[in-house]
């Protein structure tokens, strides 16, 4: 096979892994390093709903 071929091959494949990875973390919903999760919000003590 030709070289540019090869060099095609390889472009899609890591375009391809690229967004299988994107795709996966953003399915899990895995956050980045040193993430935190948010604060727990209370709900006030009268309202709706209660």
């Amino acid at each position: 096979m030709r070289t540019s071929l090869w060099t095609v091959i390889v472009v899609v494949a890591a375009w391809i892994g690229f967004l299988l990875g994107y795709a996966a973390s953003s399915h899990t919903g895995m956050k980045g390093r040193g993430a935190e999760a948010p604060a727990a919000v209370e709900a006030p003590a009268a309202g709706y709903g209660r």
